[in-house]
């Protein structure tokens, strides 16, 4: 039995899971066309923390 790697939408408001790269993009860019402007995208751990870090940056500022 092998694993299988799956891929998240990175959409906040989705829990579509994609089988390969390839379909997760075609989903992206079918479904979430422009969503990506969106302050909460994506919604991925890497996403989040990059925008706690630039919250950071931004009250530093102050």
């Amino acid at each position: 039995m092998t694993d299988a790697k799956t891929y998240d939408c990175p959409s906040p408001d989705c829990s579509f899971i994609a089988g390969g790269i390839a379909e997760l993009t075609e989903h992206i860019n079918t479904t979430h066309p422009g969503e990506y402007k969106r302050e909460d995208w994506p919604d991925t751990e890497a996403g989040r923390a990059t925008r706690e870090r630039d919250r950071g940056d931004e009250n530093d500022e102050e």
